[in-house]
């Protein structure tokens, strides 16, 4: 039988399950969004469009979002919590690939972010504003923690400021007594964070490790890999230092095809999971193999 041209053709749920040592990470899928080529700066519009469809990608940048639930013995910590309801009808699932693998929000034991962005952040609240995570201690760089609540509200040209400052008074509200500012320090057995700054001042990421395996969730290290890995100099609109960000970017992806290390990040490709090598004089992404056993 053959389908309908105009069905809607559905995926499965977004979830990817990778070991690290005794440590089980799963990738959670939160949609993907389209952004236009001018979002990227260090890079004509035409070069972007150019460099994406010689990828085979669409023209326009594709923007995935994902969280990452890390299970460590009985404890789950989510990396990020995804948009929820604030960034429009193509994300915001992240609750709903957790509900697929039988994860619900009372059973998180804490909340690791990257940064305050809305992608990454507003997964936290609920309409009324209240904490979806009941139970869930939060981790919070101490410098974001001041970028976004130590004075006078950032603002900047593309509105990213203006969201974050709308519902970060609420996200402290709800999850007060449970909020905890940290260092680059091991926050949790097996999970420590990495400073890596530019995007915002306190971006995170965070390295997993048990035995002799490590796996480097890198936050926004990249939003658009395809561009980005091979063209490290491209940044976003919305990095608060574009020329911090650029830098951070370069060495973690020399460190990164240097040591072989692992790697997750918010906006890679889903799954989620792979590696960066060295092509000549630029770098490449090398994605995971799917595999049906981990």
């Amino acid at each position: 039988m053959q389908m309908p041209v105009n069905q809607q053709i559905r995926q499965v749920p977004g979830l990817y399950r990778k070991r690290v040592g005794d440590i089980v990470i799963t990738a959670v899928n939160d949609g993907i969004v389209p952004l236009p080529p001018e979002v990227m700066v260090g890079m004509a519009p035409d070069g972007v469009r150019k460099t994406l469809t010689g990828r085979f990608r669409p023209a326009e940048p594709h923007v995935t979002v994902g969280a990452y639930l890390v299970e460590h013995g009985e404890r789950r910590i989510l990396i990020d919590t995804g948009s929820g309801s604030l960034m429009g009808p193509t994300l915001g699932k992240v609750m709903q690939n957790l509900a697929a693998l039988g994860v619900s929000p009372d059973q998180i034991d804490s909340v690791a972010l990257t940064h305050m962005h809305a992608d990454h952040a507003g997964g936290m609240l609920d309409g009324s504003g209240a904490a979806i995570f009941p139970k869930a201690d939060v981790f919070l760089a101490v410098e974001e923690d001041r970028h976004w609540y130590g004075g006078e509200p950032p603002t900047d040209a593309v509105g990213v400021s203006e969201q974050v400052n709308s519902y970060s008074g609420k996200l402290r509200a709800a999850y007060a007594g449970r909020w905890h500012l940290i260092a680059e320090e091991e926050i949790l057995p097996g999970l420590r964070r990495m400073a890596l700054p530019g995007h915002t001042p306190g971006h995170s990421g965070y390295m997993v490790s048990s035995g002799d395996d490590q796996l480097l969730i890198w936050g926004d290290i990249t939003h658009v890999p395809v561009v980005q890995i091979a063209h490290p100099e491209v940044g976003m609109v919305f990095d608060v230092d574009v020329e911090q960000a650029r830098a951070t970017r370069k060495r973690i992806l020399d460190m990164a095809a240097t040591d072989g290390l692992a790697i997750g990040g918010m906006h890679l490709e889903f799954p989620g999971f792979g590696h960066v090598i060295r092509n000549g004089a630029n770098y490449e992404y090398v994605p995971d193999l799917w595999l049906p056993e981990m």
